[in-house]
């Protein structure tokens, strides 16, 4: 006899089966992010700029159809969208390798973001949809552990494949891990959808109008992350810090210890202070950071960092999706992705005007503090307060 204390069940098949699939996903990108630019340098005799812009397609293209794919995921069969979107993404792995010009590359890279931001998307709404909303913040926490340690693994195995193999063993091994993502996505048993009758399409059909307040808080805190993503290298150069690496190792590793704790926390009803002090402990990340001067409060800046964004990225997309209807959660997901990638865009882009015009990295991260105590008086204000008010869920 089941027990109104006992709880319902979270790592079901389809969960565990989705989160390992999400993980190859995302492995599979962060192994070749690394040695992407050498190889375009190698193979097609550019420089660090126009290598650069190809690189940036993906971002572009992820961000250009995260709208339209919260409507997709919202409208079509979920199963077959995500294993067609991720069959697609698998493909440019190949695409890499066998095309022989740059505009060619170009557009490649660029279908490679688009096919990652429907995937991505349907991935997070499938493991949504195999959560019990009892237990929604707490899956949503370790789903996120699927990213985090494909972040901390993918990029040092990269670039240990590419020192020891050259670039084709990476693109193999890359498309070998997508070719069993895509048999993990087959297994998933997925209920078709209801057939509905045809409705006008609106805005919030694209986008969540009712998370406008977490997406702009949320680009605040990719904002300050974007020049993380790319800078971070040149800055610790700066300084005389070496071992760079381990930067980020330690931000995965906060992100990771976080992530497991915060999502039962979220469950029993503190969300909203969770996300508060993830955004007041960022504010404070980011001016040790700035100010720092010994590689150990360098280090310890990146170990806070990861952990202020353990509580807020479960914290943000848990509320996104409680705003939502059930048949909006893949326009929740999107919109919570897209305040992300529209911040790491911005940040990167005047991070690096920022860096030109200073002649050194200090002031961008200077900056990226200020952004984030501007994003946590709006939170602490007003977002905090309108997420109560209009929860639908939670």
């Amino acid at each position: 006899m089941v027990t109104s204390n006992e709880k319902p069940a979270l790592w079901t098949r389809n969960f565990t089966t989705c989160s390992a699939a999400n993980f190859l996903l995302f492995f599979s990108f962060y192994q070749l992010l690394p040695i992407l630019p050498l190889y375009i340098i190698e193979k097609f005799q550019t420089d660090n700029a126009t290598a650069g812009f190809i690189i940036s397609l993906y971002t572009i293209g992820a961000l250009a159809c995260r709208p339209f794919a919260g409507f997709l995921v919202d409208t079509l069969s979920r199963k077959p969208l995500y294993f067609w979107t991720f069959f697609a993404f698998t493909l440019c792995f190949l695409g890499y390798k066998t095309v022989g010009l740059l505009p060619i590359l170009a557009v490649v890279r660029f279908a490679h973001g688009l096919f990652f931001g429907i995937s991505s998307t349907a991935s997070n709404t499938v493991a949504i949809d195999a959560l019990p909303a009892s237990r929604r913040g707490e899956g949503i926490g370790y789903f996120g552990i699927s990213v985090n340690l494909a972040f901390a693994t993918g990029p040092m195995t990269g670039m240990f494949l590419y020192e020891a193999f050259g670039d084709g063993i990476v693109f193999a091994i890359s498309t070998a891990l997508c070719v069993i993502g895509l048999v993990l996505v087959q297994t998933l048993k997925v209920k078709p959808r209801e057939k509905k009758k045809h409705t006008a399409l609106s805005f919030d059909r694209f986008f969540l109008t009712r998370a406008i307040p977490q997406f702009a808080n949320f680009i605040f805190v990719g904002f300050a992350y974007g020049p993380v993503t790319n800078y971070i290298a040149i800055y610790a150069s700066e300084l005389g810090i070496s071992g760079t690496g381990w930067f980020y190792a330690l931000i995965a590793s906060g992100l990771i210890m976080n992530r497991i704790m915060t999502g039962r926390l979220i469950d029993r009803g503190y969300l909203v202070h969770l996300v508060g002090t993830g955004m007041t402990l960022n504010v404070i990340a980011y001016f040790i950071l700035a100010f720092c001067h010994s590689p150990i409060i360098f280090f310890l800046s990146a170990f806070l960092i990861g952990t202020s964004l353990g509580l807020i990225f479960p914290g943000y997309q848990t509320m996104c999706v409680n705003l939502a209807r059930h048949d909006q959660r893949g326009t929740a997901n999107s919109t919570y992705l897209s305040g992300w990638d529209i911040g790491i865009g911005a940040g990167i882009l005047v991070g690096g005007a920022m860096a030109n015009h200073f002649g050194m990295h200090q002031q961008v991260f200077v900056a990226c503090a200020i952004a984030l105590v501007i994003a946590d008086i709006m939170y602490l204000c007003y977002t905090a307060k309108h997420y109560l008010k209009n929860k639908l869920e939670g």
